[in-house]
């Protein structure tokens, strides 16, 4: 998925689940009728069918502050922003994986991720996933 459709995903997402809330919320009987003054039983409806979106091929996006890393697999040119040839913490967006483990992917300690540190932490990552 590219960077630029998964904001407008996101987006998409975020505007049918308020849709289905406001429909709820609408429909939703503010009063209740006392139930002495009912002769019969009313025969219980279904709840109305929603509409639920198509499944996407890949996971919706957490949007919680503390979002599992994502390993975007973006190229390091596209990565480095500035084409300096190394990529510092500040390139990267805060749910890329390698900037939540910069510092253990930056090995020498320089501030600044090469690219053979990058291909580095991609295939340790890769060898342990999930930690």
């Amino acid at each position: 998925m590219t960077q630029k459709t998964l904001p407008i995903l996101v987006v998409a997402l975020a505007t049918a689940m308020l849709a289905v809330a406001c429909k709820k919320a609408e429909e939703t009987p503010t009063t209740t009728p006392p139930a002495e003054t009912a002769t019969a039983p009313a025969a219980e409806t279904p709840p109305p069918a929603t509409e639920t979106p198509p499944p996407a091929t890949e996971p919706a996006p957490s949007t919680t502050a503390s979002a599992a890393p994502v390993d975007s697999g973006m190229s390091f040119a596209d990565m480095d922003k500035n084409k300096d040839g190394g990529i510092t913490k500040d390139e990267l967006a805060p749910t890329e994986m390698l900037s939540q483990h910069f510092s253990a992917a930056d090995k020498d300690g320089d501030g600044k991720l090469t690219q053979s540190e990058v291909d580095g932490h991609r295939a340790e990552m890769a060898a342990n996933p999930g930690g």
